[in-house]
């Protein structure tokens, strides 16, 4: 009689090997046992494995929500429930770019992202609470400064960009200072202060040369001309009534500008060009190999919509998952990234379970004699008077 192979299956039931019976139309291998006549389909756990993980980064690199899927949602989340413990390697290749944006964008649980990003993809991100210097210098850390960074003009990224990139030239973003002006002014100004500082708010995005830069400084200068006794002018306090004085005069303020906010606007572009971050786009000592961009327009609408929609879409991730699936997706659409399937064995540890400290001091209430049968613990409740 043949000698069974040593790597043949062992039957389920009488636990002698089995032979190959042929394979089934979807190419899985038949086992049969010639003692007991019971065959069964074997299936190949690695293959198995591949296929459940890649329907996992389908899921979480894609806006298709759950419930638009054939099977049922539980079936799918008791299935794949190992892929979540997995999550992508992020390495930094150390290339210096000419341009990086940086920016940041809040969800859900409180965390807010942080992103840095070129032309072509997503360099870095960093999770934390709000956007701050600490937070900023944790993200640009991992990425070697480049030649030019935009950013909204947060106060924790200028200061971490100050600290972390001293050579970088900045260049703020000229849509976030239009927005600041209409904010001010608004779409349909009334008066002829605001009509010009609109104007110029909407020459501001439109600016592509040089030329066209020094037209819109002598603009500001002529603005200046005009309007700066308009904006030095002051109010004060007895000439106002208590309830018409503005939320923000300090209760010692005698006095303050009228125009506190427009004049506030104003002063922020005399610093913006004092400072050179307007037009440092237009810099020709900074050789680059492509043009610079003047605002953060390729991250606000490439990066930071699409993960607010592709949140918005599967809506109802448990924190953890959030994190996991947020992870992937900025991976996927990072500038250097290998093939996700790669990261099928690359788990997290498991999370160290933390032991509650007890508060320092006694307990408040002492319950280690036992009421009930005191004379077990050799310490009887007395009661009465003591006697010697």
């Amino acid at each position: 009689m043949k000698q069974r192979s040593t790597r043949s299956r062992l039957c389920p039931i009488c636990n002698q090997p089995m032979k190959k019976n042929g394979k089934n139309p979807s190419g899985s291998q038949r086992w049969y046992c010639t003692e007991c006549k019971y065959s069964y389909t074997s299936r190949n756990q690695r293959q198995h494995r591949n296929k459940q993980f890649r329907d996992f980064l389908e899921f979480v690199t894609d806006t298709v929500p759950k419930r638009r899927l054939t099977n049922s949602a539980r079936t799918w989340d008791r299935v794949h429930v190992w892929c979540w413990d997995t999550a992508p390697i992020w390495q930094v290749t150390g290339e210096v770019y000419d341009q990086i944006f940086i920016d940041g964008t809040y969800i859900g649980y409180g965390w807010c992202i942080l992103t840095a990003t070129t032309a072509h993809g997503i360099v870095a991100y960093q999770l934390c609470a709000k956007e701050s210097k600490a937070a900023y210098t944790a993200l640009l850390e991992k990425i070697p400064a480049p030649l030019v960074v935009t950013t909204d003009g947060d106060k924790g990224a200028l200061a971490a960009i100050t600290a972390c990139w001293p050579t970088t030239h900045i260049q703020r973003c000229l849509v976030h200072i239009q927005r600041n002006i209409r904010r001010v002014t608004t779409t349909r100004p009334r008066t002829e202060q605001h009509k010009a500082l609109y104007k110029l708010a909407l020459d501001l995005t439109k600016i592509t040369t040089t030329e066209q830069a020094i037209t819109w400084h002598k603009a500001l200068a002529a603005y200046h001309a005009l309007y700066d006794a308009w904006l030095n002018e002051k109010t004060y306090r007895h000439q106002v009534a208590a309830d018409q004085i503005p939320s923000w005069a300090r209760h010692n303020k005698k006095w303050w500008y009228t125009h506190k906010h427009t004049r506030t606007i104003v002063r922020s572009l005399d610093h913006y060009i004092k400072d050179g971050v307007l037009f440092t786009f237009l810099d020709p000592e900074l050789s680059t190999s492509q043009p610079l961009a003047s605002t953060t327009n390729s991250l606000e609408g490439g990066t930071n919509a699409p993960l607010k929609a592709f949140l918005r879409a599967h809506r109802g991730l448990s924190e953890p998952h959030m994190l996991t699936a947020i992870d992937y997706w900025l991976y996927a659409r990072s500038v250097d990234h290998q093939p996700l399937e790669t990261f099928i064995n690359n788990t997290k540890p498991p999370k160290k379970k933390q032991l509650q400290e007890l508060p320092p001091g006694p307990v408040e209430i002492d319950t280690t004699i036992n009421t009930q049968a005191p004379w077990e613990d050799g310490l009887h409740i007395r009661k009465g008077w003591v006697r010697n």
